[in-house]
C-alpha cells in the first residue's frame, strides 16, 4: 500500500515539474502546447465523414509537430464527438471552451457549426469548418469561417439543372439544418423560374421513409430529389424509391460521392450535386499519398480531407505570424489576399466563406461518376 502511495506521487509530481496537465477526458496535455478542439460526428450516421476529417487531422498536425511544431510549440488536439447535431456539439464546444481552454475549433456539421458559432463568438474562439453548407454560416460571426461552400450557390445550380428537364418536382428532405436549408433554397429558386415543388419531410435519421414517400409519388412529380443529411440515409431513401416502383428522374445532393452509394444499383443513373473536382496538385497529391499510407485506403470522401487539410495549414500559417491569437488570426484571415493548398487557390470574403469554390452537376454510371451534361 505504501509502495502505492509512493508511485502515485512520483507520476503526480512528474506531470508538475513536467509542465502538463489532465484534461477530463484523461488526455495530459503540455501547458506550452497550442490547442485546437475538434467537433465531429465519430459516431452516428455521419461518421464516415467525421473519421475521414480526423484521420486528416493527425496526418497534418503529425507532420508540423515532427518539425518541430509552430515556433517550437507543438500543436495538440482535442477530439469531441459532435455527433452531427447541434445539441451535442455544443456541448462539446463548452468542454473546450472553458474547461480545455482551447482558443480554436475545428467543426465538420452544418448543425454542429451554427450551434458552436455563438459561443464562439460570446467567448472569442475562431470557429473553422471545412464542410458545413448551411446558408446562414455566412452570416453567423466574425469568428467563423469555412472552406466549404454555401449551399445558397447549391441550390442555385441544382434548381436551375432539374428545371431544365422537369417542370414538376417532389423534394424528400431530413429534419436538419443542412437539409432543411437546402430545401428551402431549392425550392425558392425552382418556383421563381416557374417550376412546382411538393415537398416532405423526416426525422434526423428515420430508418423508414415510405410514407412520405407515397404522399409524393402521388403528385406525379417529373422528378424527385433527395436531400437528406447522410450518406447511410440517402442509400435509404434511393432503396425504398426503387421497392416503391418510381422509375423517373432521381437527383441527389451530396451523398451521391460516396463510394457506398457509387456501388449501390439503386443509384444508378442518379444526377447528384457535389464537390467540384479539385485539380491535381502537389498539396493534394502529398496528402492522398499520406492518407493511404497510414490507412491502407482512399479518403472515402475527398472535398472534406482536401479542405481539413488546409485548415489546419491555414491556421499554422497565420499563428507563425500573429501568434495563438484568436482576435489576430481572425483579422489575418480576412486580409489574407490568397491561399494555396490542397484545393487550390482561394481567399476568405467578409463573411468567412471561401471564395472561388463552387460545386457541379455529375451522374452515377455503372458504378463510377461522370460529368453531368444535360
Amino acid at each position: 500500500m505504501k509502495n502505492k502511495i509512493i508511485l502515485k506521487l512520483c507520476i503526480l509530481a512528474l506531470i508538475l515539474f513536467s509542465g502538463c496537465s489532465t484534461s477530463p477526458t484523461g488526455q495530459i496535455i503540455q501547458e506550452d502546447a497550442i490547442k485546437i478542439g475538434f467537433v465531429g460526428p465519430l459516431t452516428g450516421p455521419a461518421t464516415e465523414i467525421g473519421i475521414v476529417e480526423k484521420n486528416v487531422v493527425e496526418i497534418a498536425v503529425n507532420e508540423i509537430n515532427s518539425k518541430g511544431g509552430i515556433k517550437g510549440e507543438i500543436i495538440k488536439v482535442i477530439y469531441e464527438d459532435g455527433k452531427c447535431t447541434g445539441k451535442e456539439a455544443a456541448i462539446a464546444a463548452q468542454k473546450l471552451i472553458n474547461i480545455d481552454k482551447v482558443k480554436i475549433i475545428l467543426s465538420v456539421c452544418s448543425s454542429e457549426t451554427l450551434a458552436i458559432a455563438p459561443l464562439a463568438e460570446e467567448n472569442h474562439v475562431l470557429l473553422i469548418t471545412s464542410y458545413a453548407m448551411n446558408p446562414l454560416i455566412s452570416g453567423a460571426g466574425d469568428y467563423v469561417f469555412r472552406t466549404g461552400y454555401s449551399d445558397k450557390i447549391t441550390a442555385k445550380i441544382i434548381a436551375e439543372t432539374i428545371f431544365e428537364d422537369s417542370k414538376t418536382l417532389g423534394i424528400i428532405y431530413e429534419q436538419t439544418d443542412y437539409a432543411t436549408a437546402l430545401k428551402d433554397y431549392v425550392s425558392k429558386e425552382f418556383t421563381r423560374a416557374g417550376g412546382v415543388v411538393y415537398s416532405e419531410s423526416f426525422p434526423q435519421n428515420d430508418k423508414d421513409v415510405r410514407t412520405q414517400l407515397l404522399k409524393i409519388l402521388n403528385k406525379n412529380p417529373e422528378a424527385i430529389f433527395v436531400n437528406p443529411d447522410t450518406t447511410k440515409t440517402g442509400l435509404m431513401i434511393l432503396k425504398e424509391l426503387n421497392e416503391l416502383g418510381y422509375q423517373g428522374k432521381v437527383y441527389g445532393n451530396f451523398f451521391g460521392s460516396s463510394p457506398t452509394v457509387i456501388d449501390a444499383p439503386e443509384a444508378e443513373g442518379m444526377i447528384f450535386f457535389g464537390d467540384p473536382d479539385i485539380k491535381e496538385n502537389p498539396v493534394k497529391a502529398h496528402l492522398m499519398s499520406e492518407y493511404i499510407k497510414h490507412y491502407r485506403e482512399e479518403p472515402s470522401f475527398e472535398y472534406p480531407a482536401l479542405s481539413r487539410y488546409d485548415n489546419v495549414y491555414i491556421l499554422k500559417q497565420a499563428i507563425e505570424e500573429v501568434g495563438y491569437n484568436p482576435d489576430k488570426i481572425k483579422n489575418y484571415l480576412y486580409q489574407m489576399e490568397s491561399y494555396t493548398g490542397a484545393l487550390g487557390t482561394y481567399r476568405f470574403d467578409e463573411n468567412g466563406d471561401a471564395v472561388g469554390i463552387k460545386p457541379c452537376a455529375k451522374q452515377i454510371k455503372q458504378g463510377r461518376i461522370i460529368p453531368y451534361r444535360p
